[in-house]
Formats: structure tokens, C-alpha cells, sequence
């Protein structure tokens, strides 16, 4: 299993940055357990709120995530 560094400026009215280190099989498992655990209140807790919070990851020009992954 990868390692991923993940961060996230959550959509509120007082900007806030979660971030941390989640181990997943590719990018998209490390982002759905970063998503359960930190982001869900601010999105829908279904498929659909899980694609819009990805989304925000790969916005060009002002994304709102960042995903990188660090290995093994």
C-alpha cells in the first residue's frame, strides 16, 4: 500500500486547512478515506459528494486540494 499527503482547504466561511498522511491502494482510495474522515460535512456523504470533492482536487488554475504521493 502507497502513502499519500493530503490538503485540503475546506469550502466554510473561515478558510481551513486539513491535511495528513493516508495509505491507500492508488490515489483515488487514499482520497475516499481522506474524504470520510475530514471533508464529508462539507459535501454529501454519497458518491456524488465524493466526485464533487475530487473535482476540487484537479480545478485548473485554483484547485482546492493537493494529493502527492510519497511511496511504499
Amino acid at each position: 500500500m502507497s502513502k499519500y499527503a493530503i490538503a485540503f482547504i475546506v469550502p466554510a466561511d473561515k478558510a481551513q486547512l486539513r491535511h495528513g498522511i493516508v495509505d491507500g491502494e492508488n490515489r483515488d482510495s487514499a482520497l475516499r478515506t481522506f474524504f470520510g474522515d475530514n471533508a464529508v460535512e462539507f459535501y454529501s456523504n454519497d458518491e456524488g459528494g465524493f466526485l464533487y470533492f475530487k473535482e476540487d482536487f484537479f480545478l485548473d488554475g485554483n484547485p482546492s486540494g493537493s494529493i502527492i504521493e510519497l511511496g511504499v
